[in-house]
């Protein structure tokens, strides 16, 4: 069934790339900014910030949208997704749709409310940030057991998973061990490098990056696991300009960083064109390394299709060194590498 959407992804994207129209495929939502986990990289301050959270009517209106508009994917995010009391109903709602959807969880709350995510969800995500000691350093004591019995909990439920991994100074050294671990659950797992992040007074400041040397390492690391048939999720283009960026504490680049670059192929940005980002208050932004910098409309009091057709109008980044954003600027711009990934994901269990 997930293939299968897949496949209608693909041709609805082909089809609006020849007809030139702008379509958010892809969703991500943060649907709470409630969190109950305080982890030191959160790109969103979540848990510390609140943003008015939309009602289970508000949030069901901007799906029936989503799904006039063309919509094919949902990735429900947060804050922490299952600390909404109506997550069930806005899954099911989302199900009944047709629309693929994706729950990412930091898995604490997974066990008690997976009756309301099996067979509604098409894949589960989860975070390993290191080995037990790390990972617990980032994210809160004790999370590692929980995240470790939440993937029991989702392959006992017939879920796919898909264990994300962030990349920051606390945890190059950890690596090795980390996907060891997932190749021995059976599980792929996706990487990417911490973003700048939104303080309590609204500011977004970049995490400090201590050798920019290691992290280069890290990354060659990574695709060396993947030539040995490792289950790495996503493609080689995307590891290979994060690879090359001439320096990581500049994570987006705009018209006038391009002349440094020009020796260095970089993926295009198709952010606020085929994919889109919805905040906890229902502002949509292009994607959300952006939540808090630019001027956005908002989908309930704008309208969705209002808000997203405003991204068109408004100047921001063009690339970005984001692995996350970059494989979904390979999948929108149909890179036929990036695309035999997808197919080789999705077939595998």
């Amino acid at each position: 069934m997930a293939l299968t959407k897949k496949i209608g992804h693909g041709i609805k994207l082909i089809a609006a790339k020849t007809m030139r129209k702008r379509i958010p495929l892809i969703v991500n939502w943060a649907i709470t900014g409630k969190c109950n986990l305080r982890c030191i990289h959160c790109y969103g301050a979540y848990g510390i910030t609140q943003k008015d959270e939309l009602t289970t009517d508000q949030v069901f209106t901007i799906i029936d949208e989503l799904k006039s508009i063309g919509t094919r994917r949902i990735t429900i995010e947060g804050g922490e997704p299952l600390m909404r009391k109506d997550i069930g109903d806005i899954i099911d709602y989302i199900h009944q749709k047709g629309i693929e959807q994706s729950l990412c969880t930091n898995g604490v709350l997974l066990e008690r409310k997976i009756d309301q995510v099996k067979g509604k969800v098409d894949i589960v995500i989860l975070s390993i940030d290191g080995a037990e000691q790390t990972h617990d350093y980032i994210r809160g004591r004790g999370n590692f057991k929980q995240v470790l019995h939440a993937i029991d909990v989702t392959k006992n439920a017939g879920l796919r998973t898909l264990i994300f991994y962030t990349l920051m100074d606390e945890n190059l050294n950890d690596l090795d061990e980390v996907i060891e671990l997932v190749k021995q659950l059976g599980i792929f797992i996706a990487f990417n490098i911490a973003v700048a992040k939104i303080t309590s007074d609204g500011k977004r400041i970049s995490l400090p990056k201590e050798s920019e040397q290691k992290y280069r390492e890290a990354i060659r690391n990574i695709l060396e696991y993947k030539k040995k048939g490792y289950p790495i999720f996503y493609s080689d283009k995307n590891f290979l300009q994060a690879l090359h960026w001439k320096s990581y504490t500049k994570e987006r680049l705009y018209p006038e960083d391009l002349p440094k670059y020009k020796s260095e192929p970089l993926i295009p940005c198709y952010a606020g064109k085929y994919f889109a980002y919805i905040e906890c208050n229902g502002d949509v932004y292009p994607c959300y390394q952006l939540v808090g910098t630019m001027p956005v409309k908002n989908a309930v009091k704008d309208g969705f299709k209002s808000a997203f057709d405003h991204l068109a109008k408004v100047d921001y980044c063009l690339h970005c060194y984001n692995i996350t954003i970059s494989e979904l600027n390979l999948q929108s711009g149909l890179d036929f590498q990036s695309v035999v990934q997808v197919l080789q994901n999705y077939l595998k269990k």
